[in-house]
């Protein structure tokens, strides 16, 4: 069943014109960046507050909770590469095929392999900004040095706080309107490691159109499945390998 669902998967990515990628967790476990969400994940720690680490009200009472956290994570960010995933799409966007990427994650690692039009829904840890001023600082390797030691880093304009440019729960997603619109203009939609269960992003695939293509890779089931025209339940680099594309 796997092969005839690759067959099909890879005669129409040749066929398609318009395809849109919404991405998950899963297209980044490859490259080290653990899914929050999963089994090991931070919101399953006992040693700190779970999902409250990503409260804004939290963090803004709390910012020092947040980055004795971050501290444990940076380098794995900063340091991550991309996966065959990534690749992937970089090479149906070369190709001309890929259009939009839209992501849940915040590692920033669709840019890193050179996708160029990435909608990040949950922001990332590319930039951090000043809570006061607004002022927009790159993740370099100051700022790694600084939250590496568990410290808050701070404007150097104005010494407030600065806060990673995530989505955190209590703030509005990002170019979620875009995401919508691209969606519905898809004639491919690919989904690759993501449950779909976390809204208001899951609620984007049932938004295709009738004649939209809608490709479902993950390791496990989802919501969509029945509405899919192809379901792939294995890890992403071996899928996209078999593809012959990279």
């Amino acid at each position: 069943m796997l092969l005839e669902g690759l067959d099909l998967f890879m005669d129409s990515l040749s066929k398609s014109k318009y395809i849109v990628a919404l991405t998950g967790a899963g297209i980044s476990t490859n490259a080290g960046i653990q899914d929050f969400r999963g089994p090991n994940g931070i919101y399953k720690r006992k040693d700190i507050p779970g999902e409250k680490i990503f409260e804004i009200k939290y963090f803004n009472e709390n910012p020092s909770d947040f980055y004795s956290v971050f501290s444990e994570m940076i380098d794995t960010y900063a340091n991550a590469i991309p996966t065959k995933g990534h690749l992937f799409l970089k090479k149906l966007e070369d190709i001309g095929r890929l259009k939009t990427v839209i992501t849940q994650n915040i590692d920033g690692l669709h840019q890193k392999a050179g996708n160029t039009n990435v909608i990040e829904v949950h922001g990332s840890f590319s930039n951090f900004y000043c809570l006061s001023c607004g002022k927009v600082f790159p993740m370099n390797s100051d700022l790694v040095s600084v939250v590496r030691k568990g410290k808050i880093p701070l404007c150097d304009i104005c010494k407030a706080a600065l806060k990673p440019d995530v989505v955190f729960f209590g703030e509005p997603v990002h170019g979620l309107e875009k995401a919508l619109t691209e969606v519905q203009r898809a004639d491919m939609l690919i989904t690759m490691g993501t449950s779909l269960t976390v809204y208001p992003v899951a609620t984007l695939p049932s938004y295709i159109t009738d004649s939209t293509m809608l490709v479902i890779i993950n390791n496990e089931p989802t919501q969509y499945d029945h509405r899919a025209k192809i379901v792939l339940n294995e890890d992403i680099d071996i899928i996209v390998e078999r593809t012959k594309l990279l």
